[in-house]
């Protein structure tokens, strides 16, 4: 969707001095590959995930009443910086307490000047954190200007691709045994409602939902929607992404930034077996359909295994789906500005 067609609309353009486009999803949907797609947009810049809402909005909801002044703005950048998933970025805490003038007056404030910080000059910044998902309806409403980048992929090849992962042994996830593939698509399916409630009420000018397949076999018409998306001409020149783009620990990230192939599409079928296959189909069976994705189980074919698995952990999914919601419900409310 072209600027002037957002402008006809009523959606505001972009302002030259804020971030102008969030790219969100699914944990393992392909995010760092769009990410990396963006930043081959000529004038646009994207630092590494800041993981921002999803580690620490919350916390500093409670912690302090915006505006904020010098000493309790470095403070925060501080704390901020402290964390675990801060590990790796570039943030001199003298210089953007300077770039804020020494006082942020909101929460979202706050989010903008660390991604700009971080991201250095560009035409259009943007920002990638698959978590974010969930506090879009807080942004959308703190940034009347956002657009939003959706990525999906297949259930089946996020959970296989989840499960290769270091981190899927630790916390709660750890704690499903055999069943956490049970456990990632009931994810997989809150995740595509919320993209569908986002898709709703935001309208293509301020919304794309983007398939990792289709990214993977035509990258070029990808970038260009993702172009056209944040209002940049139709003909925009490439540019190589920057170097920082993935932290120097994320180590399984890089396979997005070589060459574009196809052989992580169907890998799944290997990784994951038939039979947890079907099950996370099952499970995510409506929005599969939705999203134009094959194979998935009758309603009659899947009833035995449907059985099965509220046999295994019917009421603990249930359980999980009702954490997933009441969060969602509660960062909607969050006032950022």
């Amino acid at each position: 969707m072209h600027a002037d067609t957002a402008a006809s609309e009523g959606i505001p353009e972009v302002p030259r001095d804020r971030v102008g486009f969030l790219v969100v999803g699914t944990p393992r949907s392909g995010t760092t590959l769009v990410q990396r797609l963006a930043c081959e947009i000529e004038g646009v810049r994207m630092p590494p995930e800041t993981h921002f809402f999803s580690d620490f909005a919350w916390d500093l909801f409670f912690r302090k009443w915006f505006p904020i002044g010098e000493r309790a703005l470095r403070e925060e950048i501080e704390r901020y910086t402290a964390l675990e998933n801060s590990k790796g970025l570039d943030i001199d805490v003298e210089a953007l307490v300077a770039d804020l003038g020494g006082r942020c007056a909101s929460m979202y404030d706050l989010f903008d000047a660390i991604v700009r910080h971080l991201s250095g000059p560009a035409r259009v910044w943007g920002e990638k954190t698959p978590g974010h998902l969930l506090w879009w309806p807080a942004i959308a409403q703190a940034a009347p200007w956002m657009r939003f980048v959706v990525v999906v992929r297949d259930p089946r090849a996020v959970v296989a691709s989840i499960l290769s992962m270091p981190w899927t042994s630790e916390g709660e996830l750890s704690s499903w045994g055999e069943n956490i593939h049970l456990a990632l698509a009931a994810r997989w399916a809150f995740d595509q409602k919320l993209a569908q409630l986002m898709q709703r009420h935001l309208g293509p000018s301020r919304c794309l939902v983007i398939r990792y397949e289709d990214c993977v076999r035509q990258p070029d018409a990808a970038r260009a929607r993702i172009a056209r998306l944040v209002g940049l001409a139709e003909g925009v020149s490439h540019q190589t992404p920057p170097e920082n783009m993935v932290l120097p620990w994320e180590d399984w990230k890089k396979r997005a930034l070589g060459d574009v192939t196809l052989d992580r599409v169907e890998s799944w079928r290997a990784e994951l077996g038939a039979e947890r296959a079907t099950e996370v189909a099952l499970l995510c069976r409506s929005g599969m359909l939705g999203l134009g994705y094959r194979g998935v189980p009758g309603l009659v074919a899947g009833a035995v295994r449907r059985n099965k698995i509220r046999k295994q952990s019917g009421e603990r999914l249930e359980q999980l789906m009702a954490v997933d919601r009441n969060y969602a419900s509660l960062v909607a409310r969050v006032q950022l500005y």
